[in-house]
């Protein structure tokens, strides 16, 4: 009895120790937030639930890199996901494309996106100003013009939507581009980056960085997300609609 219960105690604290201790995949990478806030979601969508967060600087270890830009990551010693855009991986330049087929915030719809869902604050220079701006329209554009009530239009370029989104993380990768332009809002609620409205695209079309006319005005391009997949000359104009 004594040797068969010894046994029995054996066999079950090693069961313990296998499931009570997370292993990382050998591929395990590690890499920071750049967004003031991340959600942490139970699945690699924006539509999964939400379990948690990540602040601005926190360090995470990535296991996993999914097809549509998610991350999969160990977080409190279960499996969650964050959308990749946020995470700078240690060691990887900030320009490599592996943000290529991001779903922009965490949202995936093919119109408005995100992420997101309320992830970053805005900059700290994203006060409104009354300053209008000479990109207010595409001089050569006489065609609809995107509005809050018009809020899918054919512009210069293909279809434009808008969406409303915090923009920090956006700003931050933008930085680390190199671009120190001032992030401000027009008087007419569009979101700007020095002289040119802030949009999201697709990047294999429209390179981060490039520049694109809209019924707006001349875009930067700041951001990616889902449409670029069934809409790839969309435009996705952030403003504060």
């Amino acid at each position: 009895m004594r040797k068969g219960t010894l046994l029995t105690l054996s066999t079950a604290l090693a069961v313990s120790m296998f499931t009570a201790i997370p292993v990382l995949a050998d591929d395990t990478v590690y890499g920071q937030v750049n967004a003031c806030a991340l959600n942490v979601r139970a699945g690699g969508t924006a539509d999964d639930e939400i379990i948690g967060d990540l602040a601005e600087a926190d360090e995470v270890a990535v296991t996993d890199r999914l097809d549509n830009g998610w991350y999969e990551i160990e977080y409190d010693g279960q499996i969650a996901y964050v959308n990749g855009e946020y995470i700078d991986i240690y060691g990887e330049s900030d320009d490599e494309d592996t943000e290529a087929s991001y779903d922009e915030s965490e949202d995936v719809s093919d119109e408005n996106e995100d992420a997101d869902d309320g992830q970053d604050a805005e900059p700290e220079d994203a006060e409104e100003t009354e300053d209008s701006s000479e990109e207010t329209a595409a001089s050569t554009w006489n065609g609809p013009v995107l509005n809050r009530s018009n809020g899918t239009v054919q512009g210069p370029s293909g279809k434009e939507t808008y969406y409303n989104l915090d923009m920090s993380g956006v700003v931050n990768i933008m930085r680390s581009m190199g671009n120190a332009d001032e992030y401000w809002v027009r008087e007419d609620g569009v979101k700007m980056l020095g002289n040119y409205i802030m949009c999201a695209a697709n990047l294999d079309v429209h390179p981060r960085g490039s520049l694109v006319e809209s019924s707006l005005g001349t875009c930067i391009v700041c951001d990616t997300g889902g449409f670029a997949y069934s809409n790839p000359n969309q435009l996705d104009i952030a403003v504060n609609w």
